[in-house]
């Protein structure tokens, strides 16, 4: 076995990997990832086959690492920290706060590498039930506003305290996305495969819950022949209110931890975070 950077031919087989472990992974976002941090790209490979993946992307002052992953039948075999100690050695000097979202499960692997949780992470499903309500042209039309690309640069910014436009507009620029944009807040969600569209980003500025209420009704009027997909920070009420208003379920659980900086990430404006 050996570690290696992923390249895109591995991209196929990394879902496979997703679907078997059960992440949600989207082809078109691994890509990117590849494209715009190969070098935090890593790939486990048994006789040329991959086995297992470690990524993370980068921004201005921070790195968030994803879809850490090892097939079944290569488990608790070391691979996964070697991958992980690998990510860690190109990333430890570079950035002041590296973050991910943990299974519950390998919250105590993350604790040895020195990461701290800090919200609790539910992935919240629509199940087709939705509640009855008013959506018409007009209203279609305002969330169709022709600042997206201004709104989300300054929200954005003041949510996480740094510049993430590059790989963020980037990731929102695939065919399927929808961006939604009001004055306090801006929502973009895309489909990722046969069955589900990911609902995420999504910020709106706290205090402003009525323009998210808008978001969340335009993204079922547009989407609703399919089930929609949303990682919720759970300790913030006003947030997963309104999700259980319009009958999503909270599915899976995840922490969201962080290693470094001072952790000023501002919650109470997440509804969903980027897949």
């Amino acid at each position: 076995m050996f570690i290696g950077w992923l390249k895109f031919a591995d991209v196929s087989e990394l879902v496979a990997i997703a679907e078997e472990v059960g992440w949600l992974v989207d082809g078109y976002h691994v890509k990117l990832m590849m494209m715009h941090s190969p070098h935090l790209c890593y790939g486990a490979y048994e006789e040329g086959k991959l086995i297992g993946a470690v990524m993370a992307i980068e921004f201005e002052r921070s790195a968030m690492i994803k879809y850490f992953m090892v097939r079944e039948r290569f488990q608790r075999q070391g691979i996964g920290r070697r991958l992980f100690e690998t990510l860690m050695g190109a990333l430890h000097s570079e950035y002041e706060r590296i973050y991910l979202h943990a299974n519950p499960q390998l919250v105590p692997f993350f604790e040895e590498q020195g990461f701290e949780s800090k919200m609790e992470v539910g992935r919240f499903v629509n199940v087709g039930k939705v509640p009855p309500f008013n959506f018409t042209n007009a209203h279609a039309k305002e969330l169709d506003s022709g600042n997206f690309d201004a709104i989300i640069t300054a929200i954005d910014r003041e949510t996480f305290n740094e510049d993430r436009m590059d790989f963020l507009f980037d990731e929102m620029e695939r065919n399927s996305s929808l961006k939604f944009a009001l004055p306090n807040g801006f929502q973009h969600s895309s489909v990722v495969n046969a069955r589900h569209v990911y609902l995420g980003p999504w910020q709106v500025r706290e205090g402003h819950e009525e323009e998210a209420e808008k978001m969340m009704r335009g993204v079922l009027y547009f989407r609703g022949l399919k089930k929609v997909v949303a990682d919720v920070p759970l300790g913030m009420a006003h947030v997963v209110d309104l999700y259980e208003r319009y009958h999503f379920q909270n599915r899976q659980r995840f922490v969201h931890m962080s290693r470094g900086g001072n952790g000023d990430v501002r919650f109470e404006n997440i509804y969903a975070f980027s897949l």
